[in-house]
């Protein structure tokens, strides 16, 4: 792992003429290449901070061309692709256009709004945001995360999407924008014709990939991510300047590290296919998987991100969903229900305690956790300890960095580390308003509280004074958006959408904004807070 970090330190490089890459400034690389006509800049880190820290360089290169960036592409929606745009290209006056493949901002939205606050306590945990320097070495395809929970966002939104292939000139250059899903299903890898340079995007990086995340996301299917890097091998790019870690030149090289990448991914999934059809479960397939030799052994599949018995459960998964077969997942006990047969077998508390103590003195902690945790569900204030040393000793004999920085945080919140909630403070309104207000109302209702509306029906409605009016309907515990506004509506508010969505994740009081005349209610204001209240919506500003 160490030898591994010293592929992100610090620097820019300049691996072709024209062709810069800025590595070491956050999680992902920046790229900026210089076009006859101006400046086009690939991806732009994860916050408003990391970007910051870019500024003075992109400036300087702005001075010493003379020229000014004419064209942003993103690669796909991860954040630390493109949520510092905003701050990059705050110094310069022309807008540029922004390109996207058609489905990322679909996929920001979702993310920013009804899946925020479980994607950020599994993302800090596993890229080790809050663990001291002297616990966390790096992250697998970056040397670390520069986003907290008070790091605010400055995603743009795209000016022109990409369906499966495009051919455009930017800044008076060929670029050629290829839809190639794999890490996400948004990819776009990149392609420079007159200097025979491709980006990757993160379908390549110097790990074995990410075919599973312990943060959490869709499936990403394996025979797509394949596909893909079929098609850039076939390009034979002289150079190639991946997402993440360090160029790769010559195109031989290229060709066989793409090749390999490939092999691999499909290896995994061919393998874990003809498993599933011989009746093994997930967790036998993940025991006895194992990637050939001759992709085990290279430098740039090993197993410092993604892992393979992660890929191939995602791969169950995925095609045939949670279950595994064995019919003891079917009406398992409750885990609460779990614990307490176990404390009963072992003979109660105590018994399991030691257990788990000589567990973890046989070198044991896989085991020694497992029981550790049954211990915390039975409410034993004993199991923190055991559960924090049990961890920190997985995490001491793990490479992969997201797995690693887990159980390392994990063991922290064990010892007492509360996980901060995340917060939009730092976010300007110019990204909160770029979520359509459509998706935006789609957050409050998918986070209605739905305990608290069991025995209510009732609507109301939201007239906007530049979209289409709505209509939130709460039946006894489900939420439904609704075009236009009902009959039997109890209230209605007119206004901005702008200004709603200050409400909505209180930046703006609806009484003040009543007052000042901004808003317009039929019915009370109170009956509008009253409603308002039933939802909690994940975007907040403290």
């Amino acid at each position: 792992m160490k030898a591994h970090t010293k592929l992100f330190e610090k620097r820019i490089e300049e691996p072709v003429p024209g062709a810069h890459v800025a590595i070491g400034y956050g999680l992902a690389n920046v790229i900026v290449i210089d076009a006859p006509d101006g400046l086009i800049l690939v991806d732009t880190l994860e916050s408003i901070r990391a970007a910051q820290g870019l500024v003075p360089w992109l400036n300087e290169l702005r001075q010493s061309t003379g020229k000014q960036i004419t064209d942003v592409i993103y690669t796909h929606n991860h954040a630390d692709h493109a949520f510092g745009a905003g701050v990059l290209l705050a110094d310069q006056d022309n807008k540029p256009r922004i390109w996207a493949q058609e489905q990322t901002q679909a996929r920001v939205n979702e993310v920013v709004g009804i899946l925020s606050p479980i994607t950020f306590k599994r993302a800090m945990r596993m890229f080790g945001t809050y663990l001291p320097n002297e616990n966390f070495e790096n992250n697998g395809i970056g040397p670390r995360l520069l986003s907290t929970h008070s790091d605010g966002f400055d995603f743009v939104p795209p000016t022109d999407t990409v369906g499966d292939y495009a051919e455009v000139t930017m800044a008076g250059e060929k670029v050629v924008l290829i839809h190639a899903p794999g890490e996400t299903d948004d990819q776009l890898a990149v392609y420079l014709p007159d200097r025979s340079l491709l980006l990757p995007a993160d379908n390549y990086y110097h790990a074995f990939p990410n075919i599973y995340t312990v943060r959490g996301t869709p499936y990403r299917d394996p025979r797509k991510w394949a596909q893909s890097l079929d098609i850039m091998s076939k390009l034979n790019a002289e150079t190639m300047i991946p997402q993440h870690s360090q160029p790769v030149l010559g195109a031989a090289e290229i060709h066989k590290r793409l090749t390999d990448y490939r092999d691999a991914i499909q290896f995994v999934y061919d393998e874990t296919i003809r498993m599933i059809n011989a009746g093994l479960t997930p967790d036998e397939i993940a025991e006895q998987i194992e990637l050939p030799p001759h992709l085990a052994n290279a430098p740039y599949l090993k197993e410092l991100y993604g892992r393979v018995d992660f890929a191939a459960r995602a791969v169950f998964s995925g095609t045939l969903g949670w279950f595994s077969g064995d019919p003891v997942d079917l009406r398992p006990p409750s885990p609460d229900q779990h614990a307490r047969l176990m404390a009963e077998l072992a003979g109660g508390n105590d018994a399991l305690l030691a257990a788990g103590q000589a567990s973890l003195a046989k070198g044991d902690a896989s085991w020694a956790l497992i029981l550790g945790t049954q211990l915390q569900r039975l409410g034993d204030d004993r199991a923190a300890e055991l559960r924090a040393t049990a961890l920190r000793e997985l995490a001491a004999r793990e490479t992969a960095s997201s797995v690693r920085n887990y159980f390392l945080t994990s063991a922290a919140e064990a010892d007492g580390f509360t996980m901060p909630v995340a917060s939009i403070s730092a976010t300007p309104d110019r990204m909160l308003n770029g979520i359509p207000i459509d998706r935006f109302l789609g957050i409050l209702t998918t986070n209605v509280d739905a305990s608290a509306v069991q025995d209510k029906s009732l609507s109301y409605g939201f007239e906007f004074t530049d979209a289409q009016d709505y209509t939130i309907r709460i039946n006894r515990g489900v939420a439904y958006l609704e075009d236009g506004l009902a009959d039997d509506n109890v209230g209605r508010l007119t206004t901005t959408t702008d200004v709603f969505r200050a409400i909505a994740v209180q930046r703006r009081n609806p009484a003040k904004v009543l007052i000042a005349g901004d808003m317009q209610v039929i019915g009370s204001i109170t009956g509008l807070t009253t409603f308002l209240g039933y939802f909690n919506p994940p975007l907040q500003e403290n």
